[in-house]
């Protein structure tokens, strides 16, 4: 999105004025960054308003830049300052222990700019020697390095472009040059992370359709414009392949070009065995046509039940539809809440009541406040008195907006499995949701106990982003999660799916495989900003993905019933 592309600039500008030593630039720079991530509304139609000064952080100064990356696409101060700091600041700072600091002492000591000369500089052991790195660090930075790269620098979050897919097929619908677009590929099956975009599109108007995909905003180049294909570089930093489709065959094209290749070698290897042949044309018995203008008829013809987007990898979906057997997985629109969230309060960028009306206006019906306790010091969490102060705003502030919330903390796990707030302020919480986010140890034994005593506690509710992995910078937490698992079983307390893209934690392979054992799921976005509740969904699409019926899923629970389940 247009304001993501411009809180990156004003935070790369605010590492480079770190690296100056001009501390009050660096801090207005990333405080105007954080502003921009967390707007509810795209900053262009902020400026033709003549309003961006009502954007906090935003002075004169800053005004002119952001008014000429709007006009010229590009702002003079930072082009001067990446002249002199050729850094790739966005790779780097995915790097664990990467902050801008040793950023910038690497990049005046050794010149690493990016992760490549960081492999290089790592590999001649020139980072141990340098003061406040040493060995340890720099051995820790090369496991980062592996975490990384194990995620592929093709690939990108689908919750972070999912803004840019779906506002390129809304503006392809505008144009009126399209009967049909729809997109298919690894994002229609909600895959957590993409290599590339594949949309399908018919038209009755062909030659005029090209130009009006290939001069969008969202293109940076074209690869190739043939005459049923069109191939081009985004934006977003992967491709895109645009397919023109005949209107008779638009439903075996999607169910072909949706994947995954695994499924769909399945799905034809079963068509020869009934005689028949499979293919994006469409389901064919000799030369006849007996399906494709919807994928409904061709998973019918072969016999079998429709098989959502998501559940398509040939992990037993085409088994489970031969015998009629698979689950109702739960819809998006079932969810009425969600229950992870943050505001200012902690390390949020909006307000308690911004947060609240944005949810309210998205739909939900409820929702739960999770700012972080005291212990966590980068969240800046609250201790019991700021949290009574703030439970008390939050009764307020329901009260105005007619809007239920659960008055919650996401709640530190301590280093012995204690837990951050005293009893009395846990008691005054409708929805504790307990967190492991410091201080954990190699020992997988130790990191359980830890986790286990927790559970055991009789005051937390659900679990949170449950086995810690960020996506491209840590790996999971060494935990015996089917340990955990059991106790939570066994002590009532729900499991969270967190939405957040770096997160999508449970995964959906391990939503899957627990899904049976009698715990509940607890979706929650993460949001730390009013563009962050979106993430709900994904947390759903894992939930899908993971073959999630709507019983085993909290949120699809009335706030009456849930509290009545949280009683027990």
């Amino acid at each position: 999105m247009f304001n993501d592309k411009l809180a990156e600039i004003f935070s790369e500008m605010s590492d480079m004025q770190e690296i100056e030593g001009n501390r009050w630039e660096s801090l207005a720079y990333r405080k105007v960054a954080a502003n921009l991530e967390g707007l509810g509304e795209d900053i262009r139609e902020i400026y033709k308003r003549n309003e961006l000064r009502k954007i906090d952080g935003v002075g004169a100064a800053i005004e002119k830049k952001i008014q000429q990356y709007i006009r010229e696409g590009k702002i003079d101060a930072y082009d001067r300052l990446k002249q002199k700091y050729p850094i790739d600041f966005r790779s780097l700072r995915k790097i664990q222990g990467l902050g801008p600091k040793k950023i910038a002492a690497l990049f005046v000591s050794l010149r690493v700019t990016d992760i490549e000369s960081l492999k290089a500089a790592i590999r001649e052991h020139k980072i141990a020697a340098l003061p406040g790195f040493g060995e340890k660090t720099e051995a820790n930075l090369l496991k980062a390095i592996d975490v990384f790269s194990s995620v592929g620098t093709s690939r990108i979050l689908l919750g972070r472009a999912y803004p840019d897919i779906e506002a390129m097929r809304a503006y392809l619908e505008t144009t009126g040059l399209f009967d049909n677009v729809i997109v298919a590929g690894s994002t229609r099956r909600m895959r957590e992370s993409i290599g590339d975009v594949d949309i399908l599109v018919t038209s009755t108007r062909r030659k005029e359709a090209p130009d009006a995909f290939i001069k969008s905003e969202f293109v940076s180049s074209t690869v190739v414009s043939g005459e049923s294909k069109i191939t081009v570089n985004l934006k977003l930093g992967i491709t895109c392949d645009l397919r023109f489709i005949d209107a008779d065959s638009i439903g075996a094209a999607l169910q072909y070009f949706t994947g995954s290749k695994d499924h769909n070698v399945h799905l034809r290897d079963l068509a020869i065995s009934k005689g028949l042949k499979l293919n994006e044309y469409g389901l064919f018995r000799g030369d006849s046509k007996i399906a494709g203008k919807d994928e409904q008829g061709i998973y019918g013809s072969l016999g079998l039940s429709f098989i959502e987007p998501e559940l398509r990898e040939n992990t037993g979906e085409i088994e489970a539809a031969m015998k009629h057997d698979l689950p109702k997985i739960v819809n998006f629109k079932e969810i009425r809440s969600d229950l992870h969230m943050h505001t200012l309060d902690s390390d949020g960028k909006n307000t308690l009541e911004e947060m609240l009306l944005q949810s309210k206006k998205n739909g939900l019906e409820y929702v739960a406040m999770t700012n972080h306790s005291s212990s966590l010091k980068v969240a800046h969490g609250l201790d019991s008195q700021r949290f009574m102060e703030l439970n008390a705003g939050i009764e307020e502030i329901s009260s105005r907006l007619s809007f239920p919330v659960l008055k919650g903390v996401e709640l530190e796990i301590l280093r012995d499995g204690s837990l951050d707030l005293p009893v009395n302020s846990l008691e005054e919480m409708d929805y504790v949701l307990a967190a492991l986010h410091q201080y954990v140890s190699p020992d997988r034994k130790e990191n359980t106990d830890r986790i286990v005593k927790a559970i055991e506690s009789g005051y937390i509710d659900a679990l949170a982003h449950p086995t810690g992995r960020l996506i491209g910078s840590r790996e999971p937490y060494n935990i015996d999660l089917d340990r955990v698992l059991d106790k939570c079983v066994e002590n009532h307390v729900f499991l969270e799916i967190n939405g957040f893209p770096e997160r999508s934690d449970l995964p959906a392979d391990i939503v899957r495989r627990v899904r049976g054992s009698g715990v509940k799921f607890a979706l929650g976005s993460d949001a730390h900003s009013l563009s962050d509740l979106k993430f709900i969904r994904f947390a759903t699409a894992i939930a899908r993905r993971g073959w999630l019926s709507p019983d085993t899923i909290v949120n699809t629970l009335s706030l009456g019933n849930l509290k009545k389940l949280m009683a027990r």
